[in-house]
């Protein structure tokens, strides 16, 4: 993906990010701030658990078996 391409997702969301924050009374923007910060320490976790899985299943598919011939 190009850095001209990762840079205007980055504006796309940031926009998203207002948009949403704009259907929600300004109270609430402190609530949505945390529930941002969640959602993304959510999303980190998940990465890192399906990071962890497919190493495990890359290390278990290339050990080597013995095997005796008579």
């Amino acid at each position: 993906m190009s850095s001209e391409m990762v840079r205007r997702l980055k504006v796309a969301g940031d926009y998203q990010r207002k948009a949403i924050k704009a259907l929600f009374p300004e109270e609430m923007s402190g609530h949505l701030d945390v529930i941002e910060r969640e959602v993304k320490a959510m999303l980190v976790e998940l990465a890192m658990e399906i990071g962890k899985e497919y190493k495990e299943t890359t290390e278990e598919n290339k050990k080597t078996k013995k095997v005796d011939i008579e």
